[in-house]
């Protein structure tokens, strides 16, 4: 990636249970879009190195992996897919699930992420994102989110921590999507803003129209 340059980006913000990790999954399948959860980078770390145990350490309790630790194996992350040119900054869009999760991690990756749009996914009952949330242990043996203190804590987290980040971006970037609807429905609305972005970005400037009728 050339210097000063930065990836363009769309952020999946949402409390657990609220599907993040699917709709990105999906999306990621589109051309074009590159689909990255924190979380799945998190999970493909042996546990039994340094940064694994580090990671246990935190998750295990429904923690937040510190800042500087969890930018610097983003990155690091990153690096691996341009390498494999699994990612062209020129080419894709980021589909970012999971980071940045708080106001300090937007902070510190402001400096390389060109965030075009954020979706955030909300729930308004509580209760279904935690049945959601136990539903998703057992399918994907998640057995720390069985546990309903670990639950609890994550969800006052997200309220915390997680949910304040919005605020270090323009109000006219993030854009609403109730996540208590079914996961179709819910892929609907974003492909349907998506499709608004790519014609917003297609779409010739007047002084581009103007040239053209010189």
């Amino acid at each position: 990636m050339a210097e000063n340059q930065r990836y363009r980006t769309i952020l999946l913000f949402g409390m657990p249970g609220s599907g993040k990790g699917t709709q990105g999954a999906v999306l990621g399948s589109l051309p074009d879009l590159v689909h990255i959860s924190m979380g799945d980078v998190f999970r493909k770390i042996p546990k039994w190195g340094r940064f694994g145990q580090e990671i246990a350490r935190y998750t295990s309790k429904g923690l937040l992996v510190p800042d500087e630790l969890t930018v610097d194996i983003w990155k690091n992350h990153i690096k691996i897919l341009e390498m494999q040119e699994l990612l062209l900054p020129e080419q894709h869009t980021l589909i970012l699930d999971g980071i940045p999760r708080n106001y300090t991690q937007a902070e510190r990756l402001d400096p390389i992420l060109n965030v075009i749009q954020i979706f955030h996914l909300h729930i308004s009952d509580n209760e279904k994102a935690t049945e959601r949330l136990k539903a998703r242990a057992l399918r994907e043996n998640r057995l720390d989110d069985m546990n309903e203190e670990v639950i609890k804590r994550r969800l006052k987290t997200y309220y915390e921590e997680t949910f304040n980040t919005l605020s270090f971006y323009p109000t006219d970037v993030v854009y609403d999507i109730d996540a208590g609807q079914s996961p179709v429905d819910v892929l609907r609305d974003l492909v349907n803003r998506l499709s608004e972005l790519q014609h917003t970005r297609t779409k010739p400037r007047p002084s581009e129209l103007s040239e053209g009728t010189a």
